[in-house]
């Protein structure tokens, strides 16, 4: 058998990342855990402020 006999030859697939990783699928993560970070800082600084204007509320 030869070298560019069709039988001989494999096809090897790369991984995609290391681990066979998708990286569409990391992109997605990514942006979904962003999305739910800000959300958590908006609610936090939202209840902070509150928190403040309630305290500045009672002093006067």
């Amino acid at each position: 058998m030869s070298v560019s006999d069709p039988t001989v030859a494999t096809s090897v697939t790369p991984s995609p990342l290391f681990l066979g990783v998708d990286p569409v699928l990391v992109g997605i993560i990514l942006v979904l855990l962003l999305i739910v970070f800000a959300i958590f800082l908006f609610i936090r600084r939202t209840l902070l402020s509150f928190s403040e204007g309630m305290r500045d509320g009672r002093r006067r």
